[in-house]
């Protein structure tokens, strides 16, 4: 067995709890779902999942080195992300009680949506460099045990994606009219704010 039992459960408990702290993509997430229902929202999170995908393919072939030689642009690209976002937000503000800004399949932008907000972030790729290997046994080989933790992690942060775009995309069928309007302002106003919450650490560090 390549890893321990135990330390599976462990492992699959730190990245449970990860996900359930706020953030960003939690935020966009919760917003296409009750913009778009239940189908919107799993959209953004294979989205979000691919870009975990991404950034733990980078990690899982050593090349964390790749985000230390970046870090003086950490600033700028989150920057970037959060202005995204923003924009989103005030999109979804603008045509709130309208028909949705994304047409009539908005799979490609919704989905767009997740992965961006999973790589925007380029802490995620230096927090990851230094959440999997503690949990890497060092009398094993290391390739197939960092391969076996991105798969939790991958399958983790489906599931709680999952679940949070289900329980948000259930409180659609319960309005209906103008209160879907309601809808709109709300996710607007999540997207803006995980906007702000992601721009925030780069401006104090532009400053």
């Amino acid at each position: 067995m390549i890893l321990a039992f135990d330390l599976i459960l462990a492992f699959a408990g730190a990245c449970a709890l990860l996900f359930l702290k706020p953030g960003p993509a939690m935020s966009v997430i919760v917003a296409n779902s009750v913009g778009y229902g239940v189908r919107g929202g799993l959209i953004s999170v294979s989205g979000n999942v691919l870009g975990f995908v991404l950034l733990l393919t980078v990690v899982g072939f050593g090349l964390s080195w790749i985000a230390e030689a970046m870090q003086t642009w950490f600033g700028w690209i989150r920057l970037g992300g959060a202005i995204y976002l923003i924009w989103l937000g005030y999109a979804r503000l603008r045509n709130a009680g309208r028909s949705a800004s994304y047409g009539e399949d908005p799979t490609g932008e919704l989905f767009r949506d997740g992965f961006l907000v999973a790589v925007a972030n380029p802490e995620v790729l230096l927090f990851l460099a230094a959440f999997l290997p503690p949990f890497v046994n060092p009398a094993q080989p290391a390739g197939p045990q960092i391969f076996a933790l991105a798969a939790i992690f991958v399958t983790v942060s489906a599931i709680a994606g999952s679940l949070l775009a289900v329980l948000a995309g259930q409180a659609r069928q319960f309005l209906s009219g103008d209160r879907l309007r309601l809808i709109d302002y709300l996710s607007g106003g999540l997207l803006i704010l995980a906007g702000l919450w992601l721009a925030w650490p780069s401006i104090g560090a532009l400053l």
